[in-house]
């Protein structure tokens, strides 16, 4: 970590800095300024200190507030106001960052960092949580994994321990024939797969309050509901877990039970826009006969958008706006897909159906589900190219849609007083150009600055 005279060196080899100190402090920096690397890739807190002249990215109004200041204190933004109205004092550090855009920052809300934590290394979860961290992922949330090794780097992500996103991680539950699914059974190592704390089967006998609070007691953040689990029971676990406090994220499906029933029990987001078709669709077997043994060709695009205009969402539509739930579509992780024939329906429907919840209104969250392979920022551009959103709205999904559909959107996802001081900086407008969300300057996570140049 950098002592304050080489933070302060690093960010005037980019842009001017002025000090409340005036003269004194920049003597101290004309010397250190002999000493130090050129290159910075550190992080540093003031206690208090205040930026100048940005361009705030308002994700509540859809407005860019020109010429603003934001004010910081103890790792929460206390003010924003015009840096015109802005009365210097000697205990607040000033930096100036004339015509910087600042957004909220991101929040990937479809991660995973320890199906196998035996495979996955802690030293390479780290190292990419640092990558994250510095392309301004400020927060993400892990959907199903061993809390063991989750609850130690949501701790040490949380303190600043290891620079990285603070990590919001889950416990699954689902029916008892999910977990013998080898990917539950490696969770689990040490244990049995279904009856961990974190990776439970439940049934018709399951002692649901004990459950969800064994569940708590890892240090989960929500409960995921995956699948096999009637309407009956996934209404009861959501129920105790409202009683316990604590949010249910679920599959958009969990065969038996059908999207709209999972809308209507009170979850707070659902993932995987394809799982929309389970609602009536995915039983007609001439249908999916048809889908999975296209050719594709010159028409491949006339296709795909006839069988998606013989399909019809808009009840579930309605019902996720009453219900006030959020889409994590994963549109990321359905781009695989189009690798494989057999399966490229689940992709070309899948993008058609998210743009439409789009256009109907539904709050659509970005989550990448890549295992860490790619970033939210790719499930930015998707959400842009594939599906019609427009670069603001993109941003939106993955700041303010994202801590909504996380259950954190009182102290993240949004620049506003009283939130967590977690702000990316860029160079250009990412409300006119999605690819301008890969032109960072500064990221601040928790009050703290990581520069990564």
């Amino acid at each position: 970590m950098l002592d304050k005279s080489t933070i302060v060196y690093c960010l005037i080899k980019k842009q001017n800095y002025v000090s409340s100190k005036s003269m004194k402090f920049t003597k101290i920096l004309a010397v250190v300024s002999l000493f130090v690397s050129t290159i910075c890739n550190a992080q540093f807190s003031f206690k208090n200190y205040a930026l100048h002249h940005l361009n705030v990215v308002d994700v509540n109004t859809k407005q860019i507030l020109k010429n603003h200041s934001i004010v910081i204190h103890d790792g929460t933004i206390i003010n924003i106001l015009p840096t015109s109205d802005y009365i210097n004092n000697d205990s607040t550090q000033v930096i100036i960052l004339k015509n910087k855009y600042v957004v909220p920052g991101l929040i990937d809300a479809h991660v995973h960092f320890a199906t196998d934590p035996t495979k996955e290394r802690r030293d390479n979860a780290e190292k990419v949580l640092k990558e994250m961290l510095l392309t301004g992922i400020t927060s993400v949330r892990d959907m199903a994994g061993d809390t063991r090794a989750l609850a130690s780097l949501s701790r040490n992500t949380l303190v600043g321990d290891v620079d990285g996103p603070t990590i919001y991680f889950s416990a699954l539950m689902a029916g008892t024939r999910f977990f013998s699914d080898p990917r539950t059974i490696a969770t689990a190592q040490g244990g049995v797969s279904g009856e961990m704390p974190y990776m439970k089967a439940i049934h018709s006998g399951s002692n649901l309050p004990l459950e969800i609070a064994q569940a708590k007691g890892t240090g989960a953040h929500g409960i995921k509901l995956y699948a096999n689990l009637s309407a009956k029971e996934m209404n009861a676990i959501v129920k105790e877990a409202k009683k316990q406090g604590i949010p249910v994220w679920s599959h958009a499906s969990l065969r038996p039970t059908k999207p709209s029933e999972v809308i209507a029990s009170e979850v707070i987001s659902i993932s995987h826009v394809n799982l929309f078709l389970d609602e009536k669709y995915t039983t007609d077997k001439k249908l999916i006969k048809k889908w999975s043994t296209y050719k594709g060709g010159k028409d491949s695009k006339n296709f795909w958008d006839k069988e998606f205009q013989k399909l019809d969402f808009s009840k579930v539509y309605e019902l996720m706006k009453k219900n006030n739930v959020v889409l994590d579509a994963t549109v990321t992780v359905l781009e695989i897909y189009k690798k494989y024939p057999k399966h490229v329906w689940r992709y070309e429907l899948g993008k058609r159906i998210t743009a439409d919840a789009y256009k109907n209104g539904v709050h659509i969250a970005a989550g990448s589900d890549s295992d860490q392979k790619t970033f939210v920022q790719h499930e930015m551009k998707l959400l842009v190219k594939e599906c019609g959103l427009s670069p603001f709205d993109a941003l939106i999904s993955a700041t303010k849609y994202s801590a909504m559909a996380t259950g954190i959107f009182n102290t993240e996802g949004s620049i506003e007083k009283g939130k967590k001081a977690n702000l990316l900086f860029l160079n250009k407008n990412p409300t006119t150009d999605v690819k301008n969300i890969n032109d960072v300057y500064l990221v601040i996570k928790n009050g703290k600055l990581y520069n990564s140049k």
